[in-house]
């Protein structure tokens, strides 16, 4: 046997063959996922198989859907992403494992406030017309207002329910007040947006834009230390979610690299003001990698 075909044997003995069962009694920490409002307005429900690889860490080092509904794939894999394990071992040593979760998606499950589908109702135009208020960049008390109603709206959603439109309505009111020079009313709402992604729900895209939009608020009112902390943490969750998508969805990687160009920019600017030029520097050089 040849020495590369020899490594790869070893390594291929090296990684454990495990049940669904096996995996679920490994799992460290979970959380629910967030049922697609597509999903639940198209009453699509089901099981999706997704076949996981954990490395000796106890991380999901990939994954891969082996079957469900496709309008439930991506959640599942959201959802996945949040999940750890204590490590695989083989004669007590960690080993990397592969084997296949299963996220259940039930209609039954989802309990939404009595009064929930009318607040979607009033919610989801007023967020379109956010949406395109801050695109325009014609009119910025405009944009403030139907940004602040629209996450006033989604402040009306049950409280375990409807987290990614509450984080997602938080992110454009901080933008669309942050804009508009009203740092203290943005700073609220980007508040308002981590505290949602505190609670677990969303991915990795969704947490860089809640402490992204919360670190550029804290720069521009001249709160330098706090936006260097949570620029850093945004810029974290940039980095994992640019790893994810290059291996799962490449075609998406520009949208997933322009947010942490940008953070990294303006994060520079914030160290340099700090008197730390050093640090800065290396955000720029960090940027113009991506660009």
């Amino acid at each position: 046997m040849t020495l590369p075909a020899l490594v790869t044997c070893i390594f291929a003995q090296d990684v454990l063959q495990v049940d669904a069962k096996t995996i679920q009694q490994h799992i460290d920490h979970q959380v629910s996922p967030v049922y697609p409002p597509i999903a639940k307005a198209a009453q699509i429900q089901g099981t999706v198989v997704v076949d996981l690889r954990i490395g000796t860490t106890g991380k999901i080092e990939s994954m891969k859907v082996v079957s469900g509904p496709a309008m439930l794939q991506q959640a599942a894999m959201d959802c996945l992403k949040q999940w750890s394990f204590h490590p695989f071992e083989k004669d007590g040593v960690p080993v990397a494992a592969t084997g296949p979760a299963s996220i259940v998606f039930l209609l039954s499950d989802y309990h939404p406030a009595p009064d929930d589908e009318q607040v979607a109702d009033r919610y989801f135009p007023l967020f379109d017309r956010c949406n395109n208020a801050i695109s325009s960049r014609a009119d910025t008390k405009s944009a403030e207002d139907v940004c602040n109603n629209a996450a006033e709206t989604a402040e009306k959603f049950g409280p375990e329910v409807r987290f990614i439109e509450k984080r997602s309505a938080f992110v454009y009111a901080a933008t669309a007040c942050a804009n508009n020079r009203d740092l203290s009313k943005a700073l609220d709402w980007a508040d308002k947006a981590v505290e949602v992604v505190k609670l677990g729900h969303d991915d990795d895209s969704g947490s860089n834009a809640a402490y992204s939009v919360k670190g550029t608020i804290e720069g521009m009112a001249g709160d330098l230390t706090d936006s260097d902390r949570d620029l850093t943490v945004a810029e974290d969750f940039s980095r994992k979610g640019i790893a994810w998508v290059e291996k799962e969805a490449p075609s998406l990687r520009t949208e997933y690299v322009r947010p942490f160009v940008r953070d990294l920019q303006f994060h520079a600017k914030v160290l340099k003001a700090l008197g730390r030029p050093d640090e800065a520097q290396k955000k720029l050089d960090e940027a113009a990698n991506y660009q």
